[in-house]
């Protein structure tokens, strides 16, 4: 999506003498609330699908360069994000020489709740909910131990802070690259959607997000195909398919039937019956290049068939209660 990127930074701390860690959590707090908290008359316009924040924060510690690191991710309506210590950035060998041994240091970050990604590099992260004031100041707490507890970072060391605001230039713009799960996740609370379970935690599936639409038919929505690939897929920046699909067990005989009525009444989902007892409709949408109005467009169509395929499960092959949703 086009963007514009506003960015400034500046000392959050001194160092030296001056100021006590008590002191510098306040100054991490308001940093994070500027960040997480998305209020919708900021500068005088209103946020969008593909907005983002991004805060980091860093110390130069003595003999060891920027190893202590910390980057807070957030986007309107979706979860935020915490990144520690990414080994992107930090100067080759520099978490050899930390005040803290390796061992020490992930067990902190394990504590915080943190997890190491996969690929050998010091990235540790954790994703959590949409952030109110009380979530901001428990997130800035964790950033202020990580630094402290696993990088050795003290109130003598002076902290450098930059936030990054990504703002979408209008709706006729297009996510050009594709879509991050921020987004997705964006889209869905925007539409005043519950999830119920968010991206998954095994590193090789892809994004995706189990969401309730009226009890009881929860559905999935998918992200496929990595267009910025890293290794596992996982990790990729932005996706080209978005895949809506809801997967209904039924008893045995029932469920040819069952297919074939919902063939007749879905317009743009597919049915299928990839097992005997099992019926799933789904959707699939390339989003390279999707504006905001198509995607939401696509969520409209997806919820226009779960409406229709409610009504058909709601009648039932044998009684009223129908065949059971997964």
């Amino acid at each position: 999506m086009t963007m514009e990127r506003r960015s400034r930074g500046w000392t959050l701390h001194r160092g030296g003498g001056r100021g006590s860690q008590a002191e510098v959590l306040r100054k991490l707090t308001r940093a994070i609330m500027s960040t997480c908290l998305w209020d919708p008359q900021e500068d005088g316009t209103t946020w969008a699908l593909g907005d983002m924040r991004f805060l980091t924060v860093s110390a130069m510690l003595p003999d060891v360069g920027e190893a202590a690191y910390a980057q807070v991710f957030s986007a309107p309506n979706a979860s935020s994000a915490v990144e520690v210590a990414s080994g992107r950035f930090a100067p080759r060998g520099a978490f050899a020489k930390l005040p803290v041994n390796a061992r020490k240091r992930a067990s902190v970050l394990k504590m915080l709740g943190l997890t190491l990604a996969p690929h050998g590099r010091e990235d540790w992260s954790r994703d959590l909910p949409p952030l109110d004031e009380a979530g901001c100041a428990s997130l800035a707490r964790t950033v202020m131990e990580a630094l402290t507890g696993a990088f050795g970072w003290d109130p003598s060391i002076p902290l450098q802070a930059s936030v990054v605001h990504e703002t979408a230039l209008g709706e006729a713009e297009a996510f050009l690259e594709g879509l991050r799960p921020i987004h997705v996740e964006g889209l869905l609370r925007e539409a005043g959607l519950e999830i119920v379970e968010g991206e998954p935690e095994e590193d090789d599936e892809a994004p995706a997000f189990l969401v309730q639409h009226g009890a009881p038919l929860p559905f999935q929505v998918e992200l496929m195909d990595p267009v910025e690939e890293e290794e596992p897929p996982a990790l990729a920046w932005h996706y080209g398919t978005l895949v809506f699909s809801l997967a209904i067990n039924v008893e045995e005989g029932d469920a040819l039937a069952l297919a074939l009525a919902l063939h007749g009444l879905t317009r743009w989902a597919r049915v299928e019956l990839p097992e005997e007892k099992r019926v799933v409709v789904s959707r699939l949408d390339s989003v390279e290049g999707v504006t905001p109005e198509g995607l939401r467009a696509m969520l409209d169509r997806w919820l226009e068939e779960l409406t229709a395929v409610r009504s058909r499960l709601e009648r039932g092959p044998d009684g009223p209660d129908g065949p059971e949703e997964d």
